[in-house]
């Protein structure tokens, strides 16, 4: 078992959990809130989705907080997990930045989430190539 070490990798780490537990509470304590200030509108199945995702959000916080204490063995499939997550949801957003198309929500909300899921998605790519030349 490969413990974390290195101040730069527990960074890293603490980054994506500190945004993934934000954007988790965004999800499932001020759903409305987050729902009309972030899309746009709201209903229950928008509801109902905006829960889920603060549901997966928050397991993917738990499992790098495991992976703090335990060390990172055989943790890669949750970091490219997170990696792909992190990329794919910052593009999205990227889309509607770049198409200059927010729908019923304000594109500098928009840019603000392009921006942190980015950042989000760099930080565990830097992590990523840490970490396979430690093992």
């Amino acid at each position: 078992m490969f413990k974390i070490k290195k101040k730069t990798d527990i960074f890293l780490i603490l980054l994506n959990i500190l945004s993934l537990l934000y954007y988790s509470s965004q999800l499932l304590i001020f759903t409305d809130e987050f729902a009309i200030n972030n899309i746009g509108f709201f209903n229950h199945a928008v509801a109902g989705l905006c829960e889920i995702i603060g549901i997966i959000f928050f397991s993917l916080a738990i499992g790098l907080i495991i992976v703090l204490i335990r060390g990172f063995s055989n943790q890669l499939p949750l970091f490219s997990t997170i990696f792909l997550i992190d990329t794919i949801i910052s593009l999205n957003f990227w889309r509607y930045v770049i198409t200059d198309s927010p729908g019923e929500t304000s594109i500098d909300i928009i840019t603000i989430n392009a921006y942190l899921f980015s950042l989000m998605g760099l930080s565990m790519l830097m992590l990523l190539i840490r970490l396979k030349n430690k093992i």
